[in-house]
């Protein structure tokens, strides 16, 4: 049995009934050593990394029950595999953490997804270089390339560059006022992403599932709730479980290979339409909605990812 150790927020402040981390440790728990990683507790000397660890059991997904015990710190290098599944927003904490952690790669510690990547891609970018087509954007802080995008397509969307579950974004119309809330977004934010409004929304948005290649054929169709154009479940969005259009399967096989290239073994792809609006890569949901035994097949890949590694590596 392989030790592995998931690396996420605080279990007591999950939801149990639709969180993908939950559901895939639900599956590894009785193939593997599992135990949790307090990410506030990790910490680096001159040669080694540490962190506060808990064995962890989940009794009941439906009723939110687990359980935590033999809390102690030990080198983190101990672990055959390291899942990374903190949330969002992604910042200087958060790319300080990911630094501290490619120690353990050096030392053949398999970390998934790589730190390397989660540091060097921003998941909003991702989406926007590897979307074909492409939507129109202005990534920065310009605010005369951000109202002449407004200006030429009459309404857009604007967005911080770090944040999860529809966060932060908002729709933007050409009005009076728009030069007043352009100014206060940025002076919040700094750095943003601004957008067409794609229209194509009230159809739905698509999360795509790729772990290790592959792509699930299964998709959720998330809708926004009435008066809102979000369709983040967070934001109140319904949803719906359908099979992959198979016209954006070319492009999801160009992105698969890209994944898989750079070490992002779980991805989440968010399309409008014919574009991806987003490749998230620090903890991708929709496992437990998607159903149809997704999380067992990750968990699998998974333990087959870490033998491999171990094989390959000694």
């Amino acid at each position: 049995m392989f030790d592995i150790g998931i690396l996420m927020d605080s279990i007591e402040l999950i939801d149990f009934r639709s969180d993908s981390t939950i559901s895939i440790i639900k599956c590894l728990q009785n193939k593997s050593n599992i135990k949790l990683i307090n990410p506030e507790s990790i910490y680096r000397d001159s040669s080694n990394v540490y962190g506060t660890v808990y064995d962890v059991e989940i009794n009941s997904i439906r009723k939110s029950e687990y359980t935590l015990h033999k809390k102690k710190n030990i080198n983190l290098n101990k672990f055959d595999c390291i899942f990374f599944r903190k949330d969002p927003p992604v910042d200087c904490n958060y790319i300080s953490l990911l630094q501290i952690l490619k120690q353990l790669e050096y030392q053949n510690t398999l970390i998934l997804n790589s730190p390397d990547s989660l540091i060097r891609f921003n998941e909003k970018i991702l989406g926007h270089e590897l979307s074909h087509p492409k939507i129109p954007t202005v990534i920065g802080s310009s605010f005369k390339k951000i109202k002449a995008l407004l200006d030429n397509h009459k309404e857009i969307v604007l967005k911080p560059m770090n944040m999860m579950a529809g966060k932060g974004i908002v729709k933007l119309k050409n009005s009076k006022d728009s030069i007043k809330k352009i100014n206060e977004y940025l002076e919040k934010y700094k750095i943003i992403i601004a957008q067409k409004y794609l229209d194509e929304i009230k159809n739905g948005d698509t999360r795509i599932i790729i772990y290790d290649g592959i792509i699930h054929d299964k998709v959720m169709i998330r809708y926004p709730s009435k008066g809102e154009f979000r369709a983040n479940l967070a934001c109140g969005g319904s949803y719906k479980i359908k099979e992959i259009d198979k016209s954006c399967l070319p492009l999801m096989t160009e992105i698969a290979s890209f994944l898989k290239y750079h070490g992002i073994f779980f991805a989440g792809i968010d399309m409008i339409g014919k574009y991806v609006t987003e490749i998230n890569i620090t903890s991708p949901t929709g496992l437990q909605q998607i159903g149809k035994g997704l999380p067992n097949k990750i968990s699998n890949k998974l333990l087959q990812k870490i033998r491999m590694f171990h094989e390959y590596t000694k």
